[in-house]
């Protein structure tokens, strides 16, 4: 996890007004289910996202239309594709965490 100091600094190198971040705070957010969880639409973007631009960081693009300007305006991020997918694995490490503990914690109450 992050510390506070490293996430400052994260966001400060991101467009916080990208369609990601506004939906990601947004209090009536779109969910998809996934085995039986409700995971935000936003969340599961970006792990399908991760998977795409890693595949593209190799070479591989993930299909015909996909293009990684289209990551860049969704996510706020800006940079070659070695920076944006630094930038993807770091917001999947950290929110996919908060996520999980988020999760465990719902799950010891019940």
């Amino acid at each position: 996890m992050m510390t506070d100091k490293e996430a400052q600094a994260f966001m400060q190198k991101v467009d916080s007004s990208a369609p990601f971040w506004q939906e990601l705070h947004s209090e009536d957010r779109p969910t998809i289910k996934i085995q039986g969880r409700d995971v935000p639409r936003c969340l599961y973007n970006l792990m399908v996202t991760r998977r795409d631009v890693n595949l593209y960081l190799h070479g591989l693009k993930p299909h015909r239309g996909w293009k990684i300007g289209d990551v860049k305006a969704y996510f706020g991020l800006k940079g070659g594709k070695q920076k944006v997918a630094d930038a993807i694995n770091t917001m999947h490490s950290e929110f996919m965490g908060r996520f999980n503990e988020q999760n465990d914690e719902e799950t010891t109450k019940n």
